[in-house]
């Protein structure tokens, strides 16, 4: 039995590491196409060393993550995507009680405790509600693609509610969904470093589910 929890741990290392080359070196392609020395690769960078850490349950995500949130919440106002600008913001502040709750819930190895229930007819109104309140505003604004910017920002902000505050593994299923919509937003405006981002994100949030479920 022993040997098998080993063999185990071992193959689980093992595809954490190649996914983390993987994640790297799709980044640095992207860099290498679109520059290295401009905003959208800084939100690419901090963004992809977050998101690993999230994965992994490293509480130190928190730090590059808030770079990521500011830098984000720049690029995207600068391509009038309102909704992702408001809720770069909206992720800033949610580090602060993120990282309080991540440091009162650990088991004795000090390993993040994950909650894995969900009230998902809850989740589904919440993401309603967030729908038409970002969809609204951004209208009103005069946004660029309003239906998926809205759509992508309502489960973007209860995934980072349920993964930072209530630690629910099920936030990953709504990260992939938010991460998804975000590539074709980006590819659309034109700003194809972001997408490859939201690329990388996505195959980290298959891997991120996996993680959380043991």
């Amino acid at each position: 039995m022993e040997e098998k929890l080993k063999q185990k741990s071992a193959i689980k290392k093992g595809l954490n590491l190649l996914t983390d080359v993987a994640l790297v070196g799709i980044t640095a392609f992207g860099s290498f196409q679109n520059g290295w020395f401009n905003l959208p690769n800084l939100v690419s960078w901090m963004g992809l060393i977050g998101v690993i850490g999230l994965a992994k349950k490293w509480q130190g995500n928190f730090i590059f993550n808030s770079i990521q949130n500011i830098s984000a919440a720049i690029v995207a106002g600068k391509n009038r995507v309102y909704g992702d600008m408001f809720t770069s913001i909206y992720y800033l502040f949610t580090q602060i009680f993120g990282f309080k709750q991540w440091s009162g819930h650990k088991n004795a190895e000090g390993e993040l405790v994950v909650d894995k229930t969900t009230n998902w007819k809850f989740v589904g109104l919440a993401i309603l509600v967030g729908f038409f309140g970002l969809g609204s505003l951004s209208y009103f604004m005069g946004g660029a693609l309003i239906f998926w910017d809205a759509f992508n920002n309502a489960t973007a902000i209860i995934a980072q509610y349920m993964q930072l505050v209530q630690r629910k593994r099920s936030s990953w299923i709504l990260w992939l969904i938010t991460n998804i919509i975000s590539l074709y937003i980006f590819v659309q405006q034109g700003v194809p470093q972001m997408a490859i981002m939201y690329f990388v994100f996505s195959l980290n949030a298959i891997r991120g589910y996996i993680n959380w479920t043991e």
